[in-house]
This record gives C-alpha cells, sequence and structure tokens, in this order.
C-alpha cells in the first residue's frame, strides 16, 4: 500500500551505560532533505545516520533528533568560568539596581549556552554507534509504520475520487452517443444548406461533413481515461513509492478530460467533465502527500 510523506516515530533505550533517544518526523516535500539535530560530540555519526535513513526513506523533508546522556565515569565537566563570573556580577549589578534579588540560581546558571559542557575523553565510536543503531532502527520501523497508516487514508480518499470519476464518465458515455446523432443531423442540415449557397459539390460536402465529426469523436479519450484508470488502481495497490507516478499520471488524466470537455458541446456532457476534473483535482492534491 501507498505511504504518506508525513510520519512520525520515536523510540529510546536507558540501561546502565546511560540512554539514547532517537525522535523523527517528516512533511511534504518533493525530494529527500535531512536534517539531523545531534549532541554535541557526535558529529562523527552525521554521515552513518544519513546513510541509514537515505536506505529506508525515499521522499519527504525528514527531521531527526538523537539525544544520549552518557553514564560514562570517565567523563569531564568543562566549565566556562570567565563567563560564568561574568553572568553572576551580571545578576549582582542588576540586583543592586532594581533594589529587588533576582531568583536565579547556579544550576540555572549552568544550562545557559556554553557555560558548561561534558566531554568525553575517548569516544570509542563504534561501540556507540551499535547502541544507537538498535534505537535508530526502531524509530525508523515506528516513523514507517505511522506514514503507512496515514497512507491508507490517503488511499481510500483516492479510490473514492477515482470511483466518482469513473461514473462521471460512464454518464457521459451513455450521453454521448444521442449527442453524435444530433450533432450530425444539425451538423449535416446546416452544412448543406450552406453549401447549397456556395455550389460545392457533393463529394467535397461529405469530405467536410466526415471531417468534422471525426473531429468530435471522443472514444480514443474514453480509451486512454479508462486506462489510465486501471493504472490508478494499479499504483495505489503498489508496494513502490507511489507519489512521483501518481503526480504524472495525474496530469495524464487531466490532459484526457480537457481533450473530452473541448470536444464535444452539449452541456450535460461538459457538466459531467467538470465533475471528473473536480474528482482529477482531488487526487492530484492528495498525490502530493504521497511518498
Amino acid at each position: 500500500m501507498i505511504s504518506s510523506l508525513t510520519g512520525f516515530g520515536r523510540a529510546s533505550l536507558t540501561d546502565e551505560a546511560g540512554r539514547v533517544s532517537v525522535e523523527l518526523k517528516s512533511v511534504n516535500n518533493r525530494f529527500l532533505q535531512i536534517d539531523l539535530h545531534l549532541p554535541y560530540g557526535y558529529n562523527w555519526a552525521d554521515g552513518l545516520i544519513r546513510q541509514y535513513l537515505t536506505g529506508r526513506i525515499s521522499r519527504g523533508k525528514v527531521h531527526l533528533n538523537l539525544d544520549v546522556a552518557d553514564y560514562n565515569p570517565d567523563q569531564d565537566v568543562i566549565i566556562n568560568k570567565p563567563l560564568l563570573k561574568k553572568l553572576i556580577a551580571l545578576n549582582d549589578e542588576i540586583s543592586r539596581d532594581t533594589g529587588k534579588e533576582l531568583v536565579t540560581g547556579f544550576d540555572g546558571l549552568l544550562s545557559l549556552p556554553g557555560v558548561m559542557k561534558v566531554d568525553s575523553k575517548e569516544l570509542d565510536t563504534e561501540k556507540l554507534w551499535q547502541r544507537i543503531e538498535p534505537v535508530l532502527a526502531e524509530a525508523v520501523d515506528a516513523f514507517i509504520a505511522s506514514r503507512a497508516r496515514e497512507g491508507e487514508n490517503l488511499a481510500k480518499d483516492i479510490c473514492a475520487n477515482s470511483n466518482s470519476l469513473s461514473e462521471s464518465l460512464s454518464k457521459a458515455e451513455l450521453l454521448i452517443p444521442e449527442y453524435r446523432n444530433t450533432f450530425c443531423a444539425k451538423f449535416t442540415e446546416r452544412i448543406t444548406e450552406l453549401a447549397g449557397k456556395a455550389n460545392l459539390d457533393e463529394s467535397k460536402l461529405s469530405t467536410e461533413i466526415a471531417l468534422w465529426v471525426d473531429r468530435s469523436d471522443v472514444s480514443e479519450e474514453i480509451v486512454r481515461l479508462r486506462s489510465h484508470l486501471k493504472e490508478l488502481d494499479n499504483i495505489v495497490n503498489s508496494d513502490k513509492p507511489a507519489g512521483r507516478r501518481l503526480d504524472f499520471l495525474v496530469q495524464e488524466l487531466n490532459r484526457e478530460a480537457n481533450t473530452l470537455s473541448s470536444k464535444i458541446n452539449d452541456f450535460a456532457i461538459t457538466q459531467l467533465a467538470l465533475d471528473m476534473k473536480c474528482a482529477i483535482e482531488k487526487i492530484r492534491e492528495q498525490a502530493q502527500n504521497i511518498e
């Protein structure tokens, strides 16, 4: 089944070595765009994570956040003392100027950007990746599952609009023979009248009538519309990424519906053609949300 371009997945692992948490979400995008937010000291994982995601996700703007709490006892706490002293002095200065004591805790100052960071003396990146990868895989599994669930809803809506399009096309098919007979009779009568005034010979008159009747023939457009609807059903039930194929197919459906509408000058059939184009537009809107 088709999958949505929007999704969400989360997974975490907590044990004696620490905690690893991965969260990712996506929004619509024609291509695959990956935005990573990694903790300090984990830039080495950027390429590994991108490679993993590229192997499992084909389209969408994906935001991934990796959070790691390392319980390694061989870590150094690095304090930016000059900056911390300036912040404390600024706190005291504002208290004197305002005559009010500011409620600023030491832990609050340490949490400010650039004041403190935790640094491991030696990082065993291979070992760390062995901890991160299973959590990443679990989060991506949840992410893909959420996309699939949303894709089911999109598929139902597309199928409903496809059925609506097929029904309008069937109604138009029933009206076309009567339209052609009426059109041919009126056109033949009118052009015969004009030909008599212009002294046209009968063979040329027959040729002109045949040409105009052929120009109003929409049998090819109907056959192609039916063929495209079958292909639409195949795409919706395919396990492969379908967004781009659907986008192209919708263009073809719209082209045939426009041609059918332009060839026939009948109010009832034109209204049905408009209904078809409305259904195609709804399919196009949903196709934009499909991977």
